[in-house]
């Protein structure tokens, strides 16, 4: 019978095809089978959305599933650009008539047509017949992750859902989708994670708002319901999107239903997890902090105590005076918030320590006994006997205030229409202002390195928050980076994070708003909301604004730390998804979860993408490496995942036997010469362009920005090592062409007789001369990669953006990556012998 009803629809179509070519009518009961010759249907007038014929087979675009996944609910859809691009006079394009643009999808120029699907992980839209441009490359550099197409989101990455109403038969859904109809603010209607929603009406378009700053926007058909019956297909997806975006539990997160076997690669990382005591005891030796000892609460006989655990929320392990006994500071620890008493977690120079430190509970606020009890315990550590408590709950924005500025700051990044887009645009540097975001970001610089001046001065450092879990992360972190060279290698990052804001359990899963509790009866739907908070965020824009102002002082790039930033939504890999360590032991242990670290950033991604998290103008110091590890950094690789393993921050696979810092040199290994002072006046600081606009392509500039630069410095790098590899060996016959194209002189080994009559155009990147056939081409024309055109490199078109952002033919050609990826080791030479000096 189906075969019988597809040969029928078969017919039907041809027939139907030579009364009306451009309007096939869809049965809906066979779905994606023309009607049959004679239906009234297929004559009707009121269906304005007809689909044409190229576009009945949206059932084979299916989105691509992992193992666990499955979809709650599909329905095709266009998907629209954040807002329109311009043209060469900046007017925003337009896509005709409004019925012309709703009644046939060819007209849809600035949507694309396909299959949009919600599943228990992300949202997806899979193209139908996506055309691709003859001229554009098989192979990009643009990020391909494993687990994420282009046009799809983990559902932890939704923030707001916003439905917009159906205007009627004659209304535009190109109108819907964009959001500009007059009565717009009566049809948008925000879907609220804490509430049960009834959604009624008919939906005509969708916007979501992610929270790493990218707008989707969808529109859907609207079919006449007397004709075709009820099929609100806007109404299908916006109830899934509701029901897995807002989970009430973690345990409903696609973390617990993905139960592929994970198979670390870690070992050979220099990440330390701070997952074990040792981890700690060799941050403690590094340090030469010989007055600190660690504690694990599995040995603590009160913390194992059913009855009395309760009382403590502390990490499985954390590091305390040791003038202090455990029971007497367990004690002492019930006074303030969270149990967070005074926690090590640095030591600079002789005996200098950075402490972590809560305030006391509103109960015990009016007794500071307990507080002084503790400060002395921290100042007896101090061979000078100095401290100084640096409060930050006074100094620093509230978790509500960086809230507030986050949101701020995504509306501005985020238009809907030209319209907004152009009004904003006028106001920028105002409406920027006013968001206080980089205010926030001045402030968090400002008294990290009142702190590192504080520690350089051979003085303790308290740092004190409300509950010593959210500010006093970012102040503590970037007290490290300015310090230590180690925590600005990408291994020594990576050890940092997890130090300060995983072992020392920063609220992630609140922050982050990975779970939206149900609400009791007269709760308050904005108190439960002010927990969320993208502390996390505000951190990584310091750490961005760090290395504008020191570039070759940090061995990653931004796109690393925008990738990280991402990362955060990805619920396969645990690092980011919990608010202590308790909650993920109980996970592995009840629910059998399994736990992936994200550092292991190849199983997300390759090794193409993987060579951009390194910065080409990174200098190690020899002084940094043991003398074992010098001779391997000489020639180590791109990959993030073979990087030198540094002396004492190795991988935390847990040890037989537990080190004892007492035996080990109490001498500081720390470098005291290598600190930072970094400008942070708001006029010093810069917007994060790659972070929060590269979802806009209207603020794409092609071949201009970061990208461009950093591109350029590869191909001089490369070029400075092959002339020191020359002078080293007295060979100068592998000189760059570069250098024969500036001096206009020829290659020794080449004659004049034998040279052709036209030389092969050389392709530079990196340094590295590829050699193809000429083609009769116009005086600077350019072609893919970098091209030597009238004796001046032309460098190849990037993206503001790149590797993100959507990708445009020819701008970053496959051939681009192949040279990169042969001159890899290159440049690896290049940042292991070539100083400073050589590229001023």
């Amino acid at each position: 019978m189906a075969t019988g009803g597809g040969g029928g629809g078969g017919g039907g179509g041809a027939a139907g095809s030579a009364g009306n070519a451009d309007h096939h009518k869809r049965n809906t009961f066979t779905s994606y089978v023309a009607p049959l010759p004679g239906d009234l249907r297929a004559t009707a007038d009121t269906n304005e959305w007809c689909l044409p014929s190229d576009m009945r087979d949206v059932h084979l675009a299916k989105p691509r599933l992992l193992q666990g996944e499955q979809i709650a609910a599909s329905a095709p859809a266009y998907m629209y650009s954040p807002i329109d691009p311009m043209d060469s006079s900046g007017n925003p394009t337009t896509s005709g008539s409004s019925s012309s643009a709703s009644a046939d999808g060819g007209n849809h120029k600035e949507a694309t047509f396909g299959l949009l699907s919600v599943t228990n992980f992300k949202l997806a839209f899979v193209p139908l017949h996506a055309k691709r441009n003859p001229a554009a490359p098989l192979v990009d550099l643009y990020q391909e992750n494993a687990y994420l197409g282009r046009n799809e989101i983990t559902l932890n990455n939704i923030d707001h859902i916003y439905t917009i109403a159906e205007l009627g038969r004659a209304a535009s859904a190109l109108q819907a989708a964009r959001g500009m109809a007059s009565n717009n603010s009566s049809r948008r209607k925000k879907l609220e994670p804490f509430k049960q929603h009834n959604i009624s009406g008919r939906i005509a378009a969708l916007h979501i708002v992610c929270k790493n700053f990218r707008l989707l926007k969808f529109s859907f058909q609207q079919q006449d319901s007397k004709v075709f019956g009820a099929s609100d297909q806007g109404k299908l997806i916006a109830s899934a999107l509701v029901r897995f975006a807002y989970p009430m539990r973690h345990d409903l997160s696609f973390a617990y239903a993905h139960k592929e076997p994970y198979y670390s690669t870690l070992g050979a990382s220099g990440t330390s997890m701070y997952a074990t005591k040792n981890d700690w005891a060799r941050e403690l030796i590094r340090c030469g902090a010989t007055e600190w000892q660690v504690v694990s609460s599995a040995s603590v006989q009160l913390l194992q105590n059913p009855l009395q655990a309760g009382k403590y929320t502390v990490p499985p392990h954390f590091v305390i005076p040791k003038s202090c006994s455990v029971d007497r500071f367990l004690d002492l620890s019930r006074a303030f918030c969270d149990s967070r008493a005074a926690f090590w977690v640095y030591s600079y120079g002789n005996s200098a320590a950075l402490v972590r430190l809560a305030e006391l509970q509103p109960a015990a606020q009016q007794d500071t006994k307990s507080e002084n009890v503790m400060l002395e315990l921290v100042r007896k550590c101090d061979a000078e006997r100095q401290l100084r408590l640096l409060q930050l709950t006074d100094r620093l924005p509230s978790i509500q205030d960086v809230l507030r500025s986050y949101q701020k700051l995504r509306r501005l990044c985020t238009p809907e229409t030209p319209e907004k887009f152009m009004l904003q645009d006028d106001k920028y540097l105002g409406l920027l202002e006013k968001t206080n975001w980089l205010f926030y970001v001045s402030l968090c610089l400002r008294y990290a390195s009142e702190a590192a001046a504080t520690l350089r001065g051979g003085v303790t450092c308290v740092l004190q928050e409300s509950n010593g879990r959210d500010l006093c992360c970012v102040i503590s972190s970037l007290t490290q980076i300015l310090l230590d060279p180690h925590f600005r290698t990408i291994d020594g990052f990576q050890s940092l994070v997890q130090k300060e804001w995983v072992a020392l359990e920063h609220p992630f899963q609140r922050r982050l708003g990975h779970v939206y509790p149900a609400l009791p009866a007269g709760g308050n739907a904005e108190l439960q909301e002010s927990e969320q908070s993208p502390v996390f965020l505000l951190f990584l824009d310091c750490v961005w604004q760090l290395l504008q102002q020191f570039t070759d002082e940090f061995e990653f790039t931004q796109t690393y730390l925008t990738t990280l930033w991402d990362a955060c939504f990805m619920p396969i890999f645990d690092t980011f998804q919990f608010d202590t360590q308790a909650q993920r032991v109980k996970a592995v242990r009840d629910l059998h979860l399994v736990l992936r670290p994200v550092w292991d950033w190849g199983e997300q991604f390759s090794d193409k993408d993987k060579m951009f998290f390194s910065n080409p103008l990174y200098q190690r110091q020899r002084g940094d490496l043991g003398a074992q590890a010098a001779a391997a950094a000489h020639r180590r690789s791109l990959a993030v995942g073979n990087k030198v393993v540094h002396g004492t921050a190795s991988g935390s696979t847990p040890s037989r036997n537990t080190i004892n810092p007492q035996l080990f040199s109490t001498a500081s290994s720390v470098p005291q010469d290598r600190f930072l002072q970094p400008a942070f006046r708001i006029f010093d600081l810069q917007v994060w362009d790659q972070c929060y606009y590269r979802w806009l392509p209207v603020l794409d500039i092609r071949g201009g920005s970061q990208p461009q630069v950093d591109l350029f410095h590869r191909l001089l790098l490369s070029n400075i090592a092959k002339v020191q590899r020359c002078l080293e060996f007295q060979n100068f016959d592998d000189l760059p062409d570069a250098y024969y194209e500036a001096t206009g002189e020829s290659r020794p080994n080449q004659s004049k007789d034998e040279r052709p009559e036209k030389e092969d155009e050389a392709e530079f990147v990196d340094g590295v001369e590829r050699r193809k056939k000429t083609t009769t081409t116009k005086a600077g024309t350019p072609t893919n990669g970098l091209n030597s055109v009238s004796g001046n490199l032309q460098l190849s078109t990037l993206s503001s953006f790149f590797p993100f952002g959507n990708p445009i033919a020819g701008d970053a050609p496959h051939q681009l990556y192949d040279i990169l990826n042969s001159s890899s080791e290159l440049l690896m030479e290049t940042s292991s012998f070539l100083d400073k000096s050589s590229i001023v």
